[in-house]
């Protein structure tokens, strides 16, 4: 029987984490990865692996060992007892004076692990907002804006917020990619300066193998209710969106079943022998 996290705990080098190094941590400057881990394995590591290696090199300025990730990941579940959890890893530098020097800076690894999350199974109901993230191409620590965007959703009666660009531009969800699908099933991915996730990458490599269709292209925000269907993908899976700012998509609220089955099919990674 797999030991589940019940509670979020906070890891270095597979020891609890102190206070000190948790005090000199507080700043938004560092970069992060979500996974979810079932049976001490994650599907599609070596994604989250080469995300933390780029933006380590971007924002550090040097290499982070694919070893030391996985052993340091690996320690903190050990140190837990836990196999199955949501783990999150942010990246950061003691130094940060050394990082404002334009230095190379040592990170250390902050381990969070909380219990598993699963994909909510109701089409989610989205409030439109105008915000688009800075180096999107990065997983980084500077989250308050996405999450103000989901907070202001919900207390307006919505479950969640999509973001879209100044020219009025779909993008990305506040912590999830979308997907919409066509009248004959095609799946189109928004062009636009976004976040591309590990699970988004995982879907567009699988409809490639499959030879099935999809497109990138611009998707403009009063264009969606057009659109057949809607989905959004991050770590905890798929689910089926139901409609923009009160509109409705003009089919069912769905998740292609071709997706759900590449997922499905895609490999757990142990983090350990």
């Amino acid at each position: 029987m797999n030991r589940i996290a019940s509670a979020t705990s906070l890891w270095i080098d597979g020891r609890p984490a102190d206070t000190a190094t948790l005090s000199a941590l507080q700043t938004n400057y560092g970069h992060l990865s979500t996974m979810q881990v079932r049976g001490g394995a994650v599907q599609g590591f070596g994604h989250h692996l080469a995300r933390l290696q780029s933006a380590n090199t971007e924002l550090f300025g040097g290499a982070l060992p694919a070893a030391r990730i996985r052993n340091e990941l690996a320690s903190a579940l050990r140190a837990a007892q836990i196999d199955d959890a949501t783990l999150r890893v942010s990246v950061g530098a003691l130094d940060i004076a050394a990082v404002e020097r334009g230095d190379s800076a040592e990170v250390v690894l902050l381990v969070a692990l909380s219990p598993p999350r699963t994909a909510p199974t109701a089409p989610q109901r989205l409030q439109s907002c105008r915000h688009q993230r800075p180096l999107a191409h990065l997983k980084h620590l500077a989250t308050l804006p996405l999450l103000r965007a989901r907070r202001t959703a919900r207390a307006a009666g919505f479950d969640d917020a999509l973001l879209v660009d100044d020219a009025g531009y779909v993008l990305e969800g506040a912590l999830w990619n979308i997907g919409f699908v066509d009248a004959e099933g095609g799946v189109i991915w928004p062009d636009g300066d976004a976040l591309r996730g590990v699970t988004e990458g995982l879907l567009r490599t699988g409809l490639e193998a499959a030879g099935m269709s999809q497109r990138i292209e611009r998707i403009r925000l009063v264009d969606c209710a057009g659109v057949g269907a809607a989905f959004a993908c991050n770590s905890s899976g798929l689910w089926p969106l139901g409609s923009i700012d009160g509109r409705s998509f003009t089919g069912e609220p769905r998740v292609p079943g071709a997706l759900e089955a590449i997922l499905a099919a895609v490999p757990w990674d142990p983090l350990w022998p």
